[in-house]
């Protein structure tokens, strides 16, 4: 069973330099630079509304910052996980691997099946199109697996026993595997896939016949469910087709010398401005966003700046020299990233490929690791995906070097089902998905039942990142302990848990850690503007043995310790989303989680990633609704280690820290961002949901979740200074309509200003933050009219000086200082007051505004 850490645990590793930042600009850095992928937009499918389609090119970026391995080092690394004593110490790699190629050679060179499978290779050179490679590729495999199964290798486990759990290769095209994330449905067509017999049994026309090995190298008679899939297979048929040999007369176990240009899978890695993978998605994001991180020589990228189209990036001084009318974007008439492509042939493989690791981690409560593999040509590639990066191995010849494409079919082969990726405690062999019992030194064994197929679940679509999944729990040892809690909240009357599991960066202060300290700011809190506006921590317990690191100090790669990822879970007392809330019910709520963030920033909480999912609330006895500020994994605290993940949800990030520099770490974060975030989340929610409910159709701002950094950055400033005239919020947020606009023409001359200190040359104009036109329909009101001002006499944090200091010999001293005047008259105060609280108090009477449970 996995090693754990108990609920006392939590990060304590030492604070480390954002990766790849050069060592002559790390004194200039104020945050941790941007870098993500999929984690972006995945986590909020349900709650912003992203198509599953839309994170295609989000996966694209995932895998394209993969790094790189020998495959000699990967097998050597499988052999040992296939070792018969575990516990004895490891053997000497190389030695393993050079007995296994030993091993294998009678199945490659003697007897009427090696004859069969060099005829399938040579049928596969022979191929004209794509799914001519299938059978013969199926054939050589299984036939190998077979063979294999008898083959006794000192040390090694032996072949499974029973037919049942033996894996095998099988023809899924043109067949479709569809899945649910979140209630959106994705569909996927993989080429071929790798089961288990019980698995291919489930889609043959009569599964309770016994299964015949040519139905492996046919269409399945029924759909593939990617809960059986262990692994897939990709292919790409080049059309024109060189330096193709046909199968050796007799193999040895010499490696085959590939060249240099088929070592790896060249995706996206040109410098050629204008080069661009024939029929690749195009991937959002800026250059500056994954280039400040990928630098080491084992990573797969180019290390230039610039975007991810591999064209020349839009100018980084938009917010600096825009007029006041509108905010100037030059863009070097670079187009934005065009919609992904809808039929799956026009998708690189190397996308696809990650697609289906997407998909596969999805399919499990917490799978751990996935290997999938593209075929191309004679070439395969082994492509090892966890929550830290992607892992692409040189390819082998299967053609050329049969032996080494039999060993990694031996340790396939061999692997007990944990070392597929699955986690032993939550899936400890195939098809267990019963009670979990975990281990916890304070209070004993813990019982947990999830709920798997509860339509309140929430689950994680992507492959890097913290893959935040949560489900709906029960646990009578952790229902139990909820009343007897320091910072039980008995105002909250359910019953329910939550478990939340995800995958937080090990150099970042936990969740767990940051939680304690709110729980300590809660307790001394009179005003109740923490207490009990904060999530209810039951229990948390950290998988040790889970460390991302562990593979690459195994494989012996570069920068293995930065941005290791870490298992957790944690169970909450259950919560329900603000979105199901409308009208003052809403606005009141938001208003609860604006204070208490305000409250936590004073006392150096910074949550940093204010969102729409992160927004949640609970019913009172009394009927009331109270806000709750949720997820604190991605916060920071007074001099904790902040890893290497960016905070922030793309679409609700501030303006500011969309430009190159924010991205490239430049930009500090300050308690303006998040409150500006406040404001496109009350702008997200106003546009985009009716009486609780995200519209299906005709939804504003959909854009914002397709689009890269720089793209949305330009967006989302056209909206704030123009693109609102003329939108009108749904019925049920006209209230909250009304705090948006007119907060935002304050957030709009605040960039006006600060641009106008930055360049003293822009031109002056009238009506910068002009949005009255939009006045007509004010006056119709979403209830009864009680927008009286409040009498808060709430007390503000002391001001903090988040300003950066302008001293500097270049050039841009002078303009840097002005910028920095501008910042300085915003205090945290300030901005809270005028951005947040002056306009929410016109909306709402005391009773709607009173924070106090």
């Amino acid at each position: 069973m996995a090693n754990a850490t108990s609920r006392t645990a939590g990060a304590t590793a030492p604070k480390t330099p954002p990766h790849g930042v050069p060592v002559n600009s790390g004194s200039e850095l104020k945050s941790t630079p941007l870098a993500v992928g999929s984690a972006s937009v995945s986590e909020h499918i349900s709650t912003v509304g992203v198509n599953v389609n839309d994170i295609r090119p989000w996966i694209g970026r995932d895998v394209e910052n993969y790094r790189e391995c020998p495959v000699d080092e990967m097998l050597q690394e499988l052999l040992c996980r296939c070792m018969l004593d575990r516990s004895k110490p490891a053997p000497d790699k190389p030695t393993l691997l050079a007995d296994c190629l030993k091993a294998v050679l009678p199945i490659c060179n003697k007897g009427k099946d090696a004859k069969a499978i060099k005829k399938n290779l040579d049928d596969i050179l022979k191929s004209k199109v794509e799914d001519q490679m299938y059978k013969p590729f199926i054939q050589a495999s299984n036939l190998a697996l077979d063979r294999l199964s008898k083959l006794n290798v000192p040390g090694l486990v032996c072949s499974k026993a029973h037919d049942d759990h033996k894996i095998l290769f099988h023809q899924n095209d043109p067949k479709n595997i569809t899945q649910k994330h979140q209630g959106e449905k994705s569909t996927r067509r993989p080429d071929v896939v790798i089961v288990s017999r019980t698995g291919a049994r489930k889609v043959q026309k009569q599964p309770s016949q016994a299964y015949k090995d040519e139905e492996a190298w046919e269409k399945p008679a029924k759909q593939f469910q990617w809960t059986d899939v262990r692994s897939t297979v990709e292919f790409k048929h080049n059309k024109i087709r060189t330096g193709l040999s046909k199968p050796p007369a007799t193999y040895t176990a010499k490696a085959y010398d590939v060249p240099e240009a088929k070592k790896y899978m060249k995706y996206r890695r040109e410098t050629n401005a204008t080069a661009e993978p024939k029929g690749s998605t195009p991937l959002p994001g800026s250059g500056a966003a994954t280039s400040s991180r990928q630098t080491s020589d084992t990573r797969g990228r180019s290390k230039q700046s610039g975007s991810l189209n591999n064209k020349k990036r839009g100018s980084s001084q938009a917010l600096d020299g825009h007029s006041s009318k509108k905010l100037k974007v030059d863009n070097n008439g670079e187009e934005p990233p065009k919609p992904p492509p809808k039929d799956p042939q026009e998708i690189h493989p190397v996308v696809q490929n990650g697609l289906y690791a997407a998909e596969l981690f999805a399919a499990h409560i917490v799978r751990e690791s996935v290997i999938t593999y593209v075929v191309d040509d004679d070439m395969i590639y082994l492509w090892y995906f966890d929550r830290q990066d992607a892992i692409q191995c040189s390819g082998i010849n299967f053609v050329q070097d049969l032996p080494r494409f039999m060993v990694l079919l031996l340790a396939i082969q061999r692997m007990p089902f944990a070392e597929w990726g699955y986690n032993r405690v939550f899936e400890p062999e195939d098809g267990s998905l019963g009670e979990v019992r975990v281990p916890d030194e304070d209070i004993g064994e813990v019982d947990l039942a999830f709920d798997l197929q509860s339509d309140k679940r929430t689950t994680h679509f992507g492959l890097r990142g913290r893959a935040t999944t949560v489900f709906p729990v029960k646990s009578k040892t952790l229902s139990a302990l909820v009343s007897s809690l320091p910072h039980h909240n008995p105002h909250n009357t359910t019953k329910k848990l939550v478990a939340k599991l995800y995958w937080p960066e090990e150099e970042r202060e936990s969740e767990v850690e940051i939680l304690r300290k709110v729980y300590e700011i809660a307790k001394r809190d009179e005003e109740g503007k923490v207490k009990y506006h904060v999530p209810e921590m039951v229990w948390s317990h950290k998988f040790e043995d889970t460390s991302t690191a562990k593979i690459r100090r195994a494989l012996g790669l570069k920068d293995a310790e930065p941005g290791r990822r870490v298992l957790y879970i944690i169970v909450f007392r259950k919560l329900d989303p603000i979105t199901k809330l409308s009208a003052r019910e809403f606005l009141s709520a938001w208003w609860h989680i604006v204070v208490c963030h305000y409250t936590l920033w004073g006392e150096n909480v910074h949550h940093r990633d204010v969102s729409p999912s992160n927004l949640m609330v609970y019913k009172t006895k009394d009927g009331r609704y109270i806000g709750v500020l949720n997820d604190f994994d991605l916060s920071s605290t007074r001099d904790s280690p902040s890893g290497q993940e960016r905070t922030g949800t793309v679409p609700f990030m501030a303006i500011e820290l969309l430009t190159k520099e924010a991205i490239e770490g430049k930009v500090k974060h300050l308690y303006r961002h998040d409150a500006e975030s406040f404001l496109w989340v009350l702008t997200w929610v106003s546009l985009r949901y009716k009486k609780g409910r995200l519209l299906r159709k005709g939804r504003p701002l959909d854009e914002w979740l397709k689009v890269d950094t720089n793209t949305c950055r330009e967006k989302k400033t056209d909206f704030l200074y123009t693109g609102r005239r003329g939108i009108k919020p749904s019925r049920s947020h006209k209230r909250s309509w009304k705090v948006v606009r007119s907060s935002l023409d304050l957030v709009g001359l605040f960039y006006a200003l600060n641009a106008k200190a930055n360049n003293p040359e822009t031109e002056d104009s009238d009506d910068s933050e002009s949005e009255d036109s939009d006045d007509s329909d004010d006056s119709e009101s979403e209830d009864s009219d009680d927008s009286e001002s409040g009498d808060s006499d709430d007390s503000e944090p002391e001001d903090s000086d988040d300003s950066e200091s302008g001293d500097s010999d270049d050039s841009e001293a002078e303009g840097s200082e002005a910028r920095d005047r501008v910042s300085d008259s915003m205090t945290d105060a300030t901005v809270f007051e005028t951005w947040l609280q002056n306009e929410t108090r016109s909306q709402l009477s005391a009773k709607f505004l009173d924070v106090r449970v």
